[in-house]
């Protein structure tokens, strides 16, 4: 298992996408500015405070969205590409630094340079890319007065929730604010529920006991000799039939306490991956009893566990599942770990609960 931490976090390699080649691409091309990504010609000087301040009111909108904003620097009103000055960087750090005095809450800011030709000169160009998120569910709201200069009026004041609507920065009406704050509320129980669905497949893996363990040390010709071995059979555990099934029933009860919360897809390929598990450990059991030691892939006589592999194949490519169903010639017989195979199986449960966790919507 990759880990056996029972918490689940975003991981911040996600954001790196929201900043690569193609997205720059995508959107570079686009004539228009929305909701979700904005054109600047330039930052400015952001060790200026009108630099900041214009910048951080940006931030605080792009950050109140679901899946976050984009600005692309180098770009005019009228989406002319021209490109960043020589003198102006495109960096993270001085980025965050420059506006996370006015962001009241954990945000994400990543940020990239990108080259583009222009086809009609062939002059090589630089452009900015940066990306804006919040880190957690709940809405990010102005730490200070947005003030240029004290002759004008503040751009956003303290406690202000900023939004996104079409191509502005704007004050979230009351509207908006119980949306965002309901918004907030359901992602925090789907976060619970996604973490809870986790940490009932961490617990139904620990049931294996040892059994992986066999599998990973052994080649098929050595399976005899485990039973007859009493250091290898302890590894095969002293659960009955009757209480695996029971502490199944309880893991899938705590799930279905959850599942309200839960995407559909996400839960079958639980339901899936908890199968696979629970079904490895069933014959596990009943090898251990039968004192007869068979390859994970086969039924009790023989033939391949068809069912097995169907459910793999819901978690699993079936490129992949061939090379582990297949094995690896070892000497006399065929190496066979069951280890990569379950790894493999919550590999597919871990990226759907990464899609869900990236929508904070």
């Amino acid at each position: 298992m990759t880990s056996t931490s029972n918490q689940l976090h975003q991981p911040a390699a996600d954001y790196q996408d929201r900043i690569s080649r193609q997205a720059f691409e995508q959107l570079v091309s686009v004539r228009g500015e929305g909701d979700e990504w904005d054109f600047k010609v330039t930052l400015g000087d952001i060790t200026k405070n009108h630099a900041r301040v214009n910048l951080a009111k940006d931030a605080l909108a792009f950050c109140n969205l679901p899946g976050g904003g984009t600005i692309i620097v180098g770009v005019t009103d009228d989406f002319n590409h021209v490109g960043l000055t020589d003198a102006e960087r495109i960096d993270t750090t001085a980025i965050r630094r420059a506006i996370e005095r006015f962001v009241d809450g954990d945000f994400i800011v990543v940020a990239a340079e990108h080259k583009l030709t222009d086809p009609g000169t062939g002059e090589e160009k630089r452009y900015g890319m940066i990306h804006f998120r919040r880190r957690f569910a709940q809405p990010v709201l102005a730490a200070l007065d947005g003030q240029i200069t004290n002759d004008r009026p503040v751009v956003f004041r303290s406690g202000d929730i900023l939004i996104r609507r079409g191509a502005a920065s704007i004050r979230a009406n009351s509207g908006d604010v119980r949306r965002l704050f309901t918004n907030s509320i359901v992602h925090e129980e789907r976060v619970r529920a996604v973490n809870e669905l986790w940490s009932c497949l961490v617990e139904q893996r620990r049931l294996m006991g040892g059994v992986e363990y066999l599998y990973d040390i052994l080649i098929d010709n050595e399976y005899p000799d485990a039973i007859t071995r009493p250091s290898l059979r302890e590894a095969l555990g002293h659960l009955t039939e009757g209480r695996h099934a029971d502490d199944v029933d309880r893991l899938q009860l705590r799930v279905s306490l959850v599942r309200p919360h839960i995407p559909e897809e996400l839960y079958q390929q639980y339901r899936a991956c908890a199968a696979f598990v629970g079904r490895l450990h069933m014959k596990a059991i009943w090898q251990r009893d039968a004192e007869v030691f068979l390859p994970w892939t086969e039924l009790q006589d023989g033939s391949p566990d068809l069912p097995l592999q169907n459910l793999a194949l819901a978690l699993i490519p079936q490129d992949e599942l061939n090379a582990y169903w297949t094995g690896q010639p070892a000497g006399d017989g065929t190496y066979r770990p069951v280890r990569p195979v379950i790894d493999a199986a919550e590999r597919g449960v871990l990226k759907s609960i990464n899609l869900v966790l990236s929508g904070l919507g």
